[in-house]
């Protein structure tokens, strides 16, 4: 008979025979895109400047003050003051920041700002009923009865706005014309809003007045980019005498800045390349040009997902926006990082 010492040693024999039978196999290789070792993060990266991008905002050496939760930064002679997106009209009565309130001081314009803010407050149909959320075309059309007020002695005022992921944020920009002169533009201005959109899955990316944009499209981005040019970006570039340049750019992108399927038929670091040939041709003429990207994952459930490659090139008239900076600047954005 056996004993229970011959016993537990077959055993042990058993069990490791079928453990090394497994470490023996190699290891499945996926052919889709790695995502399991990505950080996983609601929507998108708000770090990121945005929207409606590792950061675009004022470097950390740079005075400014920070808004939208340090996605976006204001320079010196911009003083902020945020709105709360429910019931916000209580807050914008009863409380003015600091800056805000030196700022107006000394420009005389504090007696305005009392004016302007009451009759935000007054004027019922700024906000919904229910919980109190603003409405934006209402809101600057009562600011608009006071743009005049303010800009006689030097201060610009904007409602911005920026979307995305982690909410909805709103302020207003007080803008002291005398210390940022034209250096600045704000580019969540509500009011200066172009109409282009980028939408993505989970994300709808808006762009200002002087800033023309297009799109990559994924599948048959190549054809489509050739076929034919946004209103926008031709309006642009027929004014700034850059449409010679902008065909040759696209011949030369539609053949060198292919890609993988997996990766959206575009390969960002030949696209990147592309565009550093042809900024100082473009900025000679006053227009910068940026690519940026986006990528998300969109799951199936159960089933796992896939990842969505969203790409654009931005044509930035800096006569217009001389402060914008893009939204997803694939110069500052790894295309690694996969917003979940």
């Amino acid at each position: 008979a056996e004993t229970l010492a011959q016993k537990s040693a077959r055993l042990i024999s058993s069990t490791t025979a079928v453990h090394h039978l497994h470490a023996s196999k190699k290891p499945l290789i996926p052919t889709m895109t790695i995502i399991n070792t990505v950080e996983q993060t609601p929507l998108e990266d708000e770090v990121y400047l945005g929207e409606e991008g590792t950061d675009t905002t004022l470097g950390s050496d740079e005075p400014g003050s920070a808004v939208a939760r340090g996605s976006y930064t204001v320079p010196n002679g911009v003083a902020v003051e945020p709105l709360k997106n429910y019931g916000g009209h209580k807050d914008l009565q009863n409380t003015c920041p600091d800056d805000v309130r030196h700022l107006l001081e000394t420009k005389g314009l504090f007696d305005v700002y009392d004016k302007f803010v009451q009759a935000i407050v007054d004027t019922k149909n700024t906000r919904g009923s229910l919980l109190g959320k603003w409405k934006d075309a209402q809101f600057i059309s009562v600011l608009d009865l006071f743009r005049d007020e303010f800009t006689d002695k030097g201060v610009r005022v904007a409602l911005c706005k920026r979307k995305s992921g982690k909410g909805t944020y709103r302020w207003l920009e007080f803008i002291d014309v005398d210390a940022v002169g034209d250096t600045y533009e704000p580019q969540y201005d509500v009011a200066n809003r172009s109409g282009q959109v980028v939408k993505t899955a989970y994300s709808r990316l808006q762009f200002p007045n002087g800033v023309a944009v297009e799109e990559l499209k994924q599948w048959g981005g190549r054809r489509k980019l050739k076929e034919k040019i946004p209103v926008h970006v031709e309006k642009m570039l027929t004014e700034h005498g850059l449409m010679k340049e902008y065909d040759q750019m696209v011949d030369h992108v539609i053949e060198a800045g292919a890609g993988s399927f997996l990766k959206g038929s575009w390969d960002m670091n030949k696209l990147k390349a592309i565009m550093d040939v042809y900024k100082p041709i473009f900025a000679a003429k006053g227009i910068d040009i940026f690519v940026s990207h986006k990528q998300e994952y969109i799951s199936h459930g159960q089933h796992g997902g896939h990842v969505e490659h969203y790409r654009w090139i931005e044509f930035v008239d800096r006569a217009v926006q001389p402060s914008y900076q893009p939204q997803r600047d694939a110069n500052t954005k790894d295309e690694g990082c996969t917003v979940m």
